[in-house]
């Protein structure tokens, strides 16, 4: 992050009086998306949780971070995507089972 950025999501993470450490649920809130979408977008690689915690651990993410990338576009485009396509994929395979099951 550069400087600026970096001030400006101190500045709105002071002003929104969050914690340092944001849960997925209160990560999903403020990317208005469910738990997990969350969990989509940290397989995808696109967050990051703090520390190398184990796949079943409570996972724990940056709010300064998380402000930053919500001031990104770009970032927010391509976490759209990545949900919108795992769930196109989902259905997808949801549908063409319950046809194969139909025959």
């Amino acid at each position: 992050m550069t400087d600026d950025i970096t001030q400006a999501a101190l500045t709105t993470w002071a002003a929104k009086d969050l914690p340092a450490r944001l849960l997925a649920a209160q990560v999903a809130k403020l990317l208005n998306c469910t738990p997990e979408d969350v969990a989509i977008l940290v397989t995808s690689g696109k967050l990051r949780p703090l520390g190398r915690p184990n796949p079943n651990a409570v996972k724990f993410f940056s709010a300064v971070e998380l402000i930053a990338l919500l001031a990104d576009r770009e970032w927010l485009d391509e976490a759209t995507k990545t949900i919108g396509n795992f769930w196109k994929r989902k259905n997808a395979l949801r549908h063409r089972g319950h046809l194969e099951t139909a025959r």
